[in-house]
């Protein structure tokens, strides 16, 4: 059993995992669209799911699962704009630009949920959203304009939609299992992904399913880790450990991407990476 203390970590760990392959990926398959990439991604997920769901977890009662299907619907109608948005963003951006919003992620999180839960909110939270919100604009002001390409106004929103779902995860927890709800989600995700982001089946080749079933893996560790802490530890406290998950991808990306890093870029970062840490512990 992994100590609960341990299980953002793990959630952090697989995350950075998953981005960094996500974006090679995209440099390797190039003929792969982002609609590709979110559609193999679910289907890795929920063939991982089915393998696990007979040895963990437990689902709720009918009545439970009839009481909360309008939430589910919420819940899924995020989860796939947040991925068809992220993975765009993903695959037309570099890491280096999209890092610094995924390092303000956790803020904006936080900002939202307690917006809807009192024990939530808290003064040094807000006082750090407002920070790192100058920080982000001055990180992308050029020449006396603010420059946000399409691809960061993608990033940007999916924050919105994964705040609002992990606010709606929160109280599903309160009926599911960690893992059950994910295997809800993610099937139902990717439904709808077949629906309405439906991927070009004919470009997709068998020797992209082994790597996609990889990825498959790590998302399950990841967010069956985090939804299991938002249950043991709380959302904040796990939200903020998150901003652990692009520091990793800094190093990841140097390492296996061999992207090259701006000198702004490195302090907005490390701005907001202190600004989570003071919120943290002013909490």
């Amino acid at each position: 059993m992994i100590p609960p203390v341990l299980l953002p970590i793990l959630a952090v760990c697989a995350d950075s995992g998953i981005l960094t392959i996500t974006k090679k990926f995209f440099r390797q398959y190039g003929r792969l669209t982002s609609r590709e990439f979110n559609w193999l991604q679910f289907a890795g997920i929920v063939f991982v799911l089915l393998l696990a769901l007979p040895f963990f977890g437990s689902w709720p009662s009918l009545s439970q699962a009839v009481a909360s299907w309008w939430l589910i619907l919420i819940v899924v109608i995020l989860a796939t704009t947040s991925n068809l948005l992220y993975f765009w963003g993903i695959e037309h951006e570099k890491i280096s630009e999209v890092e610094p919003f995924l390092l303000f992620n956790p803020l904006g999180a936080i900002l939202i949920a307690g917006a809807f839960y009192a024990e939530e909110r808290s003064w040094p939270i807000y006082v750090a959203v407002g920070i790192a919100s100058l920080t982000l604009l001055w990180l992308h002001h050029k020449k006396h304009r603010f420059a946000l390409t399409k691809g960061l106004w993608a990033i940007v929103l999916f924050m919105v939609a994964y705040s609002f779902e992990a606010v709606a995860i929160k109280t599903l927890l309160a009926v599911y299992d960690p893992i059950v709800l994910y295997f809800v989600r993610s099937s139902l995700v990717l439904v709808a992904l077949t629906l309405v982001a439906r991927p070009n089946f004919s470009i997709i080749k068998r020797h992209h399913l082994g790597p996609f079933a990889v990825i498959g893996a790590l998302a399950v560790v990841a967010v069956v880790s985090a939804y299991s802490a938002f249950h043991a530890l709380g959302l904040s406290h796990t939200i903020f450990i998150f901003v652990l998950s692009p520091i990793l991808v800094y190093i990841l990306s140097v390492i296996f991407l061999h992207e090259q890093w701006r000198v702004k870029n490195i302090i907005a970062s490390i701005i907001v990476t202190l600004l989570v840490v003071w919120a943290s512990l002013m909490h």
